[in-house]
């Protein structure tokens, strides 16, 4: 299994930088809002999860795992722990290179955490559809789907920061009193739907032929 998720972060040795790109430009910008740094975190988390399964699809890597002496429901797993590990690392890369240099050079900057917990729910809601897709569908599919969902996340997320609005709706939401039973509710049922996502790609991939 070890073995399976290190493969994912192997294949991306050449493209590490690539992911780096956003991060950096918000660093070097001279004042950010919410929604600019949720858009950060979402693409660089995005990219982290997309990125992989482009280099698999070219490479064969799923034909090419089950010639060894791999379970496809372990190949599945390891892909769900590998892409959990990819979206902290766009999380990480956003907190350290976008926001950190701002602090530690003292600039007044208003970044609410709401923004970052933005960019990975919809970054995990992506995950979640994006890889059954991966393991029950064709190479064209998922591109077509790549294509056609973007603009809705992107969409959700601008609403989500109400970015038209004088007060911002994730604000108002996470001020609100039930603070804690909100955020409970919303990573429970994450968890579980990215959970049932897993049963679903692997049901796909044990039927699938090569």
């Amino acid at each position: 299994m070890g073995q399976l998720v290190w493969k994912d972060f192997f294949l991306q040795r050449k493209v590490f930088f690539l992911y780096l790109i956003l991060p950096i430009y918000c660093a070097l910008k001279q004042s950010v809002d919410p929604f600019q740094i949720a858009v950060v975190c979402f693409a660089t988390c995005s990219l982290l999860i997309f990125v992989p399964l482009q280099v698999e699809d070219k490479n064969e890597a799923d034909k090419l795992l089950i010639s060894f002496p791999f379970v496809r429901k372990d190949i599945v797993i390891a892909k769900y722990i590998s892409t959990i590990l990819f979206i902290g690392c766009g999380l990480i890369a956003t907190l350290i290179i976008a926001i950190l240099p701002k602090f530690l050079l003292g600039k007044a900057i208003n970044i609410p955490w709401y923004a970052i917990f933005i960019g990975v729910f919809l970054s995990a809601l992506y995950a979640i559809m994006l890889l059954p897709l991966k393991y029950g569908g064709s190479k064209q599919i998922v591109t077509i789907f790549n294509v056609a969902v973007m603009f809705p996340l992107i969409g959700l997320l601008g609403l989500m920061c109400n970015v038209l609005g004088e007060e911002r709706l994730m604000l108002m939401f996470f001020y609100s009193s039930n603070l804690m039973f909100i955020i409970s509710m919303l990573s429970i049922g994450v968890c579980i739907a990215y959970f049932v996502s897993m049963l679903f790609s692997i049901s796909f991939f044990q039927d699938r032929e090569f």
